[in-house]
């Protein structure tokens, strides 16, 4: 698998509001198309995406939720996976459908799902890891997965004292028993079986001490 340069960056299509639906109380779709937080919500992803080179030849997600993301995802690769452990795959796919987009959607701990070693070029996990206390085994199945120098892509917010405060002014009360890894710690797991080579954070312009939402592109060694 070869990173190829596009003239322009892949960018995140947001679907059209009701297409895709919450897969619980916590999934953050609503957050996606309010004012002011929507914009971060979105930005967010487009930054993701922005560190990548499509197009792959096979891709995963890690934690669809939703779905949201998956019609961006199908765009870059020609075979999109997802796996999820609490969302309905069926009722994902009738939203897929609506959208032209085809994916291949399994119910389970990804961690623990059974594939064949080698099998993707791109690894995508957005907001993830921040519910894991150790990720050491899921960075284990993902490097498995990974064919030689695949990708592993990771979005994280901030986890402190601070961020959490900020969850419960928009609604999220009880973030701190979701949000229980840091991007940091994420990053040095992450260390032992991948080379990180490309991040950002939002904001962009500030030290990475202030970043609220912190992406990281991993290449396996």
């Amino acid at each position: 698998m070869t990173d190829r340069p596009l003239s322009s960056p892949p960018r995140f299509r947001l679907p059209k509001q009701g297409i895709f639906q919450a897969n619980g109380p916590d999934d953050p779709l609503p957050y996606y198309y309010r004012p002011l937080i929507g914009a971060l919500y979105r930005a967010r992803i487009e930054q993701a995406l922005s560190l990548l080179h499509p197009p792959y030849e096979s891709i995963l997600e890690l934690g669809y939720g939703s779905g949201i993301l998956l019609p961006s995802l199908c765009r870059l690769g020609n075979s999109v996976v997802g796996v999820d452990i609490a969302s309905d795959p069926e009722k994902v796919g009738i939203s897929l459908r609506k959208v032209g987009a085809t994916c291949t959607l399994i119910r389970g701990d990804a961690a623990e799902v059974r594939f064949g070693e080698q099998r993707f070029d791109l690894v995508v996990a957005i907001s993830i890891f921040e519910h894991i206390p150790d990720p050491a085994p899921l960075l284990d199945q993902i490097h498995r997965l990974l064919r030689p120098s695949g990708r592993l892509l990771v979005g994280m917010p901030r986890v402190d004292r601070l961020m959490s405060k900020a969850f419960r002014v928009i609604g999220f009360d009880t973030i701190d028993d979701h949000h229980v890894t840091d991007h940091k710690r994420c990053q040095q797991a992450a260390a032992k079986q991948f080379s990180l080579v490309a991040s950002a954070r939002i904001p962009s312009m500030l030290p990475e001490a202030f970043g609220l939402y912190f992406n990281m592109l991993f290449k396996k060694r």
